[in-house]
């Protein structure tokens, strides 16, 4: 990641979880503009959406909006970037929090899950990746920290091979694609108005990536985290 493009994504983005709860999250703070454009993004996608109908949206001119954004595609860049600067923030607070490879894969994907359930349209936005040009720098920061993202539970997960604590055949970089896959796909079922609560889901998922690697005494583990669960609201 350049240092033109790490300064460019924190100028736009920062997500504060000193003193904060990462289960405890609220949808990632956007201007109205950006809001818009998620909600349309979120609806119609990305080539249903004119920039007419995020400006209107949002309540705003089309010379004020540009004058924001470059274009639609500029505000689809910094759709992914919000959303990944909350993923990269939390995913660390929520791995730094444990103390085992078992509490920290599991607080991990809680908190990407979390993520998807927590702000669903802002998630939504990452399968709007494929309209980026492969040749667009502006690619780099998103790609930049989601390689960061997937680097800490490449580390979490190879700390409990070497532990013992995990037990799988398979390669590390195909069990991250297999987690990664699971919690990106919350986003084409989950609906805010079903049954079920983002928490729910969240440490379900959580329960699930344990027995995916093979963490030993995972009873144990599913028991202990459950019961440290107990009270939380959504």
């Amino acid at each position: 990641m350049s240092e033109a493009a790490k300064t460019a994504a924190a100028k736009r983005f920062t997500i504060d979880t000193e003193g904060h709860d990462w289960r405890r999250r609220e949808p990632v703070p956007l201007p109205s503009t950006l809001v818009a454009a998620k909600h349309a993004f979120y609806e119609r996608g990305f080539h249903g959406t004119s920039i007419r109908d995020i400006a209107s949206r949002a309540g705003v001119s089309l010379p004020t909006l540009y004058y924001h954004h470059d274009n639609k595609l500029g505000i689809l860049v910094e759709l992914l970037e919000a959303a990944m600067t909350s993923v990269l923030a939390w995913v660390g607070a929520a791995i730094e929090e444990g103390r085992t490879p078992s509490e920290k894969l599991s607080n991990a994907i809680e908190s990407i899950v979390l993520h998807m359930t927590s702000d669903l349209e802002l998630a939504s936005v990452a399968s709007e990746f494929r309209h980026l040009d492969p040749e667009d720098p502006r690619r780099e920061p998103y790609i930049a920290m989601r390689t960061e993202t997937e680097t800490m539970l490449a580390d979490v997960i190879q700390a409990g091979l070497e532990s013992g604590e995990f037990r799988f055949d398979q390669d590390v970089k195909d069990v991250l694609r297999y987690l990664f896959g699971a919690c990106q796909a919350v986003t084409t079922w989950y609906r805010p108005s079903g049954a079920r609560t983002p928490a729910e889901v969240a440490a379900s998922y959580a329960l699930i990536a344990l027995r995916v690697v093979g963490a030993q005494g995972t009873t144990t583990t599913d028991t202990s985290i459950a019961d440290s669960r107990k009270g939380e609201k959504p």
